[in-house]
């Protein structure tokens, strides 16, 4: 107990500054497992193998070819089976002595945040997001800003959602591209990076904590551990695809806040209504 309350103490006194390098040295060192990358290309082949459309959905993204609805129908499947591997593997990494327990305490905090990171990447690639990983062995500033954003999301940060709204859009200007930490300091939207930021550091050491706890009693701690997991990631995963649906959806706009959906349906209207009045005068 006094090694938990010592963690917990220990939250309580870093700075905001301090809790948003945490996250994003874990983004870091996490994402150097290659376990936990996922190739797009290969992530799509497979789950759309029997699609005819193959070859536009790599080039374009499932979202150039299906509805939004039926990918996020898919992306309930995704989530479900990446849902059971974790808790299987958490529920090994639970128990002393598991393939997991070198470095107790920090081998399954990184296990825990790296399937989180694994499976933002498959929902993210299954709505048309660009692929996160370059030949690179390191993740580029750009790349670690749009997991934290993920990552924000899945644990319901607030502003998360519009942080995902934004990079959407910038991925294609800059933020592929290898972004240095004083560039990202300079846009208008850093405070809502580091807001989030804030939070998943928070989230990070917490885990630290409760993962301590479950090594306690040995089965008892597998089981508890399983079960955190399976109770924590489908809801994560279904958050995050949610904001992915509403972002195709058009429900940030270019600042990425969020459209009142009366307003959205007001100006869908409005468009149709061009639309349909541009075609007439051609005839």
């Amino acid at each position: 107990m006094e090694t938990r309350r010592a963690r917990e103490e220990n939250m309580a006194k870093k700075t905001d500054e301090e809790l948003y390098d945490v996250a994003i040295n874990m983004i870091g060192s996490v994402a150097k497992l290659p376990i936990i990358r996922v190739d797009r290309e290969t992530f799509l082949r497979q789950q759309f193998a029997d699609s005819e459309y193959l070859d536009d959905i790599l080039k374009y993204g499932p979202q150039h070819v299906y509805t939004v609805e039926s990918l996020r129908r898919k992306a309930d499947g995704v989530i479900k089976k990446s849902t059971n591997q974790t808790t299987l593997a958490a529920f090994v990494a639970g128990i002393p002595g598991g393939p997991a327990a070198v470095a107790a305490g920090g081998a399954d905090v990184a296990q825990y945040f790296g399937f989180a990171i694994n499976l933002a990447q498959k929902i993210a690639y299954l709505f048309g997001e660009d692929d996160l990983f370059t030949d690179e062995s390191e993740l580029n500033e750009g790349a670690k800003v749009r997991v934290l954003a993920y990552l924000g999301v899945m644990f319901g940060a607030s502003g998360a959602a519009m942080l995902v709204g934004k990079l959407a859009k910038e991925v294609g200007k800059n933020m592929g591209k290898k972004v240095a930490q004083q560039a990202l300091m300079k846009t208008t939207w850093y405070p809502l990076v580091k807001k989030v930021g804030v939070l998943v550091g928070k989230q990070v050491v917490k885990e630290s904590v409760g993962k301590a706890v479950t090594k306690v009693v040995p089965v008892v701690g597998g089981a508890i551990s399983g079960a955190i997991t399976y109770a924590t990631f489908k809801p994560m995963g279904g958050r995050l695809a949610d904001v992915l649906v509403r972002n195709l959806n058009g429900e940030f706009d270019e600042t990425g806040l969020e459209l009142r959906p009366e307003f959205k349906k007001a100006n869908a209207l409005e468009d149709e209504e061009v639309t349909v009045h541009a075609i007439e005068i051609d005839d």
